[in-house]
């Protein structure tokens, strides 16, 4: 299942505090920033057609970025825990407030979230399908990432209550 990802411009400069600790759910999926650079790097230099008429949209790689890696990680784990997906977190922020509570200034920012992939593999040829999460994977504005991801619950399939969160950003431009 997926949530439609949101592109947002501008941040937010609202002082909010920051989640309590808690036991993180673990998510048996796992994958190093390593290999999420590879995989969505090799993707974005092939280019998406993202279903939009034309040709292939190509982008420059992606770097990881720590920041933006704990934002995703916050919402997996929170999604995991309320065992429901969404772009807002227990105290209904968005995107942007979630990034200005952590720190991180930017000019542009997105997210795709989704649960029910069992691999990182699964789920982004999953964003790949869906025309906004393709949008914003392949946005040539966006210049770094972070993805977690959170297991809910146990029994049945592996994968089925894995809450998956890429958090895609660019810092403010230097004028």
């Amino acid at each position: 299942m997926l949530a439609f990802g949101a592109l947002l411009l501008a941040g937010l400069t609202v002082p909010l505090r920051a989640l309590p600790e808690a036991a993180r759910p673990v998510c048996g999926a796992t994958p190093s920033p390593e290999t999420v650079l590879n995989m969505l790097n090799a993707m974005r230099a092939l280019g998406a057609v993202c279903h939009h008429a034309g040709g292939a949209a190509v982008a420059a790689p992606l770097r990881w970025s720590a920041s933006l890696a704990a934002v995703a990680e916050a919402q997996s784990h929170e999604m995991a825990v309320l065992n429901r997906m969404g772009h807002r977190d227990s105290q209904n922020r968005n995107l942007t407030e979630r990034l200005a509570a952590m720190g991180y200034r930017f000019s542009t920012a997105a997210e795709n979230v989704a649960v029910g992939y069992p691999s990182l593999g699964e789920v982004v040829d999953a964003w790949l399908e869906s025309e906004p999460h393709c949008d914003n994977l392949m946005n040539a504005k966006v210049l770094e990432l972070g993805l977690a991801c959170s297991d809910a619950g146990s029994g049945g399939d592996p994968g089925e209550n894995r809450y998956w969160t890429l958090v895609l950003g660019a810092p403010p431009r230097a004028r």
